[in-house]
């Protein structure tokens, strides 16, 4: 029998492969070397990944290129969770695609989530007060704590990497940022570390509190929130202090940066909105009755938690209220969405899924 694949352009084979699905294509690798290698094309799955949702593990992610954790000696559910795709050296086969490689690897993981094959890391200990913060890149781990210190990990090996003496109290907020670890403190000063081997880059001084949240936008701005109600925004590349905004009459509970946006919320029941670049705030979110604990947004929806137990959803833009979403009896912690749904956990020791209509 002909082998069609010989004499039909690339671009008709995979018209004819998108009609299959991925075990199908597995059983047409598998007739011949000629369409094993027809069907080794990352236009062939680029497709299945977007249609998992996966793109962003080939783009802007390195699934390709992670390294698994240090195995324990035993784990949960007895069966090793480890990829391990072995290639012979001695074939004619070519390397597998990209593409095809990021699906494989993915589907595994998904898997292993599915049926609880994981390794539960070994505890890190290295703080001899409580942990006040914490961050990760991927590959170490950042944490700070009331014993005033910072530890660096590796995130592979559980290993201490190294530790961090320069604070005169308790580390409030730790952010990565590139080669960098900025810390907010309760001695007020927000301090900037080389993340390679911790030594101390400059501090920026200004807030008369403590500096309980960070964020960075631009990779030049660093945000800094305190106890002192202000909101500030620094230059790394010129250390100094750029604006402060001074919008709320309480503690500012949580902060969120999106863009070159900044949104604050706070124990005066009010959220405020700021750019980087204009003096003062942009637009007030007002409606709930009590503390606003937790908010996240983007361009088009800001989505809030209170202690009045509701979350709501505003247009970034107009500020204005699109929906109150009831159902929690106790005070709103923490919330979380992406484009298919909002969660939200509380006091009432639940956590609900709710739609964004």
């Amino acid at each position: 029998m002909s082998d069609f694949t010989r004499y039909l352009p690339p671009e008709l084979i995979d018209k004819v492969l998108s009609y299959l699905n991925v075990k199908e294509i597995g059983f047409f690798s598998q007739v011949s070397v000629n369409w094993r290698e027809a069907a080794n094309r990352d236009s062939v799955w680029l497709h299945h990944c977007m249609k998992n949702g996966w793109m962003k593990y080939g783009i802007s992610g390195s699934i390709l290129h992670e390294e698994p954790s240090a195995k324990p000696t035993t784990n949960v559910s007895g069966t090793s969770p480890h990829f391990d795709l072995y290639v012979p050296f001695d074939t004619r086969l070519s390397p597998i695609c990209k593409w095809k490689h990021v699906y494989l690897r993915m589907y595994h993981l998904t898997r292993n989530w599915e049926k609880g094959r994981f390794y539960v890391s070994p505890t890190l200990r290295g703080h001899s007060q409580r942990v006040t913060a914490i961050d990760s890149n991927g590959t170490c781990l950042v944490s700070g704590s009331e014993d005033k210190t910072l530890v660096t990990w590796n995130m592979h090996t559980g290993s201490k990497i190294y530790t961090v003496h320069g604070h005169s109290d308790a580390i409030t907020a730790i952010k990565i940022q590139g080669h960098s670890i900025i810390t907010g403190c309760a001695d007020s000063a927000v301090r900037v570390f080389r993340i390679d081997n911790g030594d101390l880059e400059f501090s920026l001084f200004g807030h008369s509190g403590s500096v309980d949240h960070l964020g960075v936008i631009d990779h030049d701005y660093i945000i800094s929130a305190g106890s002192d109600r202000t909101v500030r925004v620094w230059s790394s590349s010129e250390r100094k202090l750029i604006r402060m905004f001074h919008a709320h009459t309480d503690e500012i509970e949580c902060m969120h940066c999106c863009g070159h946006m900044i949104l604050t919320c706070s124990w005066d029941k009010l959220m405020v909105l700021y750019h980087v670049e204009n003096d003062n705030p942009i637009q007030v979110f007002e409606g709930h009755s009590e503390a606003v604990s937790c908010c996240q947004f983007d361009e088009y929806k800001v989505i809030s938690g209170s202690a009045d137990s509701d979350l709501r959803i505003w247009e970034t833009t107009s500020a204005y209220c699109t929906h109150v979403l009831e159902g929690h009896t106790g005070e709103v912690y923490c919330l979380v969405y992406n484009k298919h749904v909002i969660a939200s956990g509380a006091s009432d020791s639940t956590i609900r899924i709710w739609s964004h209509s």
